[in-house]
C-alpha cells in the first residue's frame, strides 16, 4: 500500500452504511483531474467519524483525502476486458465545509500605520 493525499470531486454522492459493529462506514468516488486527457477515478471507503463527515457531502463537492492507497483489477461484466482502479482507504479528510475563515482584523493602534525600515545601510559608493 501507498501513503496518499489525494483531491478531488465526488462523482456522486457518498453512501453511508452500519458495518455488523454497529460503527458507520462509507463509500464514495473521486474523480482527480491529473493534467491528463481523462481523469482518474477514485474509490474510497471511510470508517467511524470521518464516514461520518464524509457522508454529509453530495455530488460535485470538492474533497481531500488521506489514507493508504492500494491498486485494484476487475473484468468488465458486459465486455469481459480487465479494468484497472486505484482504492483508497481513508484516516483523514478535509473538505470546504471544515475550513474556519481565522483572519484577524488589521491592527488599528497605530504601530502598523508606520512602514518598517528595511534597508542595509550601506552608503558606500561602489568602485567599478
Amino acid at each position: 500500500m501507498i501513503d496518499s493525499l489525494i483531491s478531488g470531486k465526488l462523482i456522486r454522492d457518498p453512501t453511508t452504511k452500519t458495518g455488523p459493529s454497529g460503527k458507520p462506514y462509507c463509500n464514495f468516488l473521486l474523480t482527480v483531474f491529473t493534467g491528463e486527457e481523462s481523469p482518474v477515478v477514485v474509490s474510497g471507503i471511510a470508517f467511524q467519524d470521518v464516514a461520518q463527515r464524509i457522508g454529509k457531502l453530495a455530488k460535485g463537492d470538492a474533497l481531500t483525502v488521506t489514507g493508504a492507497l492500494k491498486p485494484s483489477t476487475w473484468a468488465d461484466k458486459a465486455t469481459g476486458e480487465t479494468k484497472h482502479g486505484l482504492n483508497v482507504t481513508v484516516s483523514a479528510c478535509l473538505s470546504a465545509y471544515d475550513v474556519k475563515k481565522k483572519r484577524t482584523p488589521p491592527s488599528t493602534n497605530g504601530d502598523n500605520a508606520k512602514p518598517h525600515d528595511y534597508s542595509p545601510g550601506f552608503d558606500e559608493p561602489l568602485d567599478f
